[in-house]
């Protein structure tokens, strides 16, 4: 093991985990906006089409199954995203460990500003916490991104489906 490895303090290089971990979940929340209003934008354009003396107005037969399966894969895209970027805030759990934690604000809320002072004095936070936040905003950052991956894999099947029920309509 390197001096330099060796000599590093592991609560700040905790705390530089959960730094990246948080610009991890912005970036994420930006491209689920981007994606959101991407693939919100293309159902209008979608919905538009569907109007009288439109491409895909009176649709029968197979293009019309690939419409349907392409709107359907649509709302699944548009319902990924926006699991993406709603918060998620674990209100009961909050409400249950706020005394075990002074990190996260979902429980820092449930303290007392001068027991939290009194705590924070006495040096009752520990590693524990933050490994456990870490972990915790792990777990967010996954699943934002897993969704996000899946929000982008239906919106190009649903735009797939929907260019097969143009051309064959």
């Amino acid at each position: 093991m390197s001096s330099a490895s060796s000599s590093q303090d592991p609560v700040e290089f905790a705390w530089r985990v959960h730094t990246a971990l948080d610009s991890w979940t912005g970036k994420v929340d930006t491209k689920a906006s981007i994606a959101l209003a991407i693939e919100g934008a293309a159902l209008g354009f979608v919905v538009s089409l569907s109007e009288e003396g439109q491409r895909f107005a009176d649709l029968h037969g197979a293009p019309s199954h690939w419409f349907e399966a392409g709107l359907v894969l649509l709302f699944g895209a548009l319902l990924s995203a926006a699991l993406v970027v709603m918060p998620q805030l674990k209100r009961r759990k909050s409400r249950r460990e706020w005394q075990g934690n002074m990190i996260y604000f979902g429980h820092l809320r449930h303290w007392d500003p001068d027991e939290l002072a009194e705590a924070l004095k006495s040096n009752q936070h520990n590693e524990k916490q933050l490994a456990h936040q870490l972990v915790a905003m792990s777990q967010v950052a996954w699943r934002k991104h897993s969704r996000l991956q899946a929000s982008l894999v239906l919106f190009i099947l649903s735009s797939a489906s929907l260019v097969v029920a143009g051309l064959i309509a």
